[in-house]
């Protein structure tokens, strides 16, 4: 029985480690998705004219889109909460202030300009995005793999200790 215990106890660690690198990859598939779904906005835009509202329905729709913040956004849209609210409320993969500040910058901004404003709009923070969705995936591999590593080296050294 109390060996079982020293196995629960030294994997623990583990866990955490893998729970980290699970986090990390949730945020670098999030950014690639907005990226994604901004040059879905930008379709629409262009080629259908169609509001922002429109625009949520059909990428609600969108199985490319099947990610819980985008719902999330789209009733706060319908007036239920701001959009600032919404997005830290449903913040699973740990946005940054500056980061949710820019996802409601490019939700709030669209419909507010012509077509080729939205489309300057969409460019602009296309980059920006792509820029976040660069910089996750340094942290990914970097961090994902030490992650890993040092919590299976923690569970190791605990369980050799509790012997």
């Amino acid at each position: 029985m109390r060996v079982v215990g020293i196995v629960f106890l030294s994997l623990t660690p583990l866990l955490f480690g893998l729970d980290y690198s699970k986090l990390l990859k949730k945020r670098l598939e999030f950014f690639s998705t907005f990226k994604e779904f901004i040059l879905f906005v930008k379709e629409q835009i262009r080629f259908s004219g169609r509001e922002r509202d429109e625009i949520f329905t059909l990428a609600l729709a969108d199985p490319r889109f099947d990610v819980p913040l985008f719902e999330n956004i789209k009733k706060s849209l319908n007036g239920e909460e701001t959009l600032a609210k919404t997005i830290e409320k449903y913040n699973d993969i740990r946005l940054s202030n500056k980061e949710i500040q820019q996802i409601s910058a490019f939700i709030s901004g669209l419909g507010s300009n012509d077509t080729e404003g939205q489309l300057n709009h969409c460019d602009y923070y296309f980059l920006v995005f792509g820029q976040l969705a660069e910089k996750s995936n340094e942290i990914y591999l970097s961090k994902s793999r030490l992650s890993v590593g040092l919590a299976l080296s923690l569970s190791s050294v605990m369980f050799i200790i509790m012997i």
